[in-house]
C-alpha cells in the first residue's frame, strides 16, 4: 500500500473523530451515567432479595424484567427521557439473564463451548503454521488449513 492510500485513510479516520457532534456526546454520556446508575440499582435489589427470579404461580419471571416494564410505562407517561433509557438498561439486564439461562441449558454441562466446537478438534494454536501468528496465514509454511483446502 502507498504513502498516499494510508494517508487517505489516516486524513477519513481523523475527519470521523473530528465530525463527532459534542452535544451527542455528552448525551450519550448521561445516557450510560443513567445506565450505570440503574445497573447499580439492580445491583442492590438481587444483594438484598437473595436474586433477581421471582415464582408466580410456577413460572420465574425476572425482577428486573418487572422493573424495566415499570420504568418504561413511567417515563412513557410522565414524558421522562431518562425513564426510558433506565427501562432499556433494565430490558438490558433482563435479556442477558434470561438468555445466559436459555444457553447454558443448551450447552448442558459444558456451559461454554467444548473442543468439538473447534475445527478438526484440535487446539487453536496447533492449526497454524507455528510462525507469528501461528496460522491463518502468518509464518514461513503456508497454513495447514489452506494445505488441506487445497487437497480436497
Amino acid at each position: 500500500m502507498s504513502s498516499q492510500g494510508l494517508t487517505h485513510y489516516y486524513h477519513r479516520a481523523k475527519q470521523g473523530l473530528m465530525g463527532i457532534n459534542p452535544h451527542e456526546a455528552t448525551q450519550l454520556g448521561e445516557d450510560w451515567m443513567i445506565a450505570g446508575a440503574t445497573g447499580a440499582v439492580l445491583g442492590l435489589m438481587s444483594a438484598a432479595t437473595g436474586g433477581m427470579d421471582l415464582k408466580i404461580a410456577g413460572l420465574t419471571v425476572p425482577k428486573d424484567g418487572l422493573a424495566a416494564f415499570a420504568l418504561a410505562l413511567g417515563g412513557l407517561t410522565m414524558g421522562s427521557k431518562e425513564l426510558k433509557v433506565a427501562s432499556i438498561a433494565a430490558g438490558g439486564a433482563a435479556s442477558s439473564r434470561v438468555f445466559e439461562g436459555f444457553f447454558k441449558k443448551s450447552f448442558g454441562a459444558h456451559g461454554d463451548f467444548d473442543g468439538n466446537d473447534i475445527p478438526f478438534g484440535a487446539d487453536p494454536m496447533q492449526l497454524g503454521s507455528g510462525g507469528v501468528g501461528h496460522g491463518f496465514g502468518w509464518g514461513a509454511e503456508r497454513d495447514r488449513l489452506i494445505e488441506a483446502a487445497a487437497n480436497l
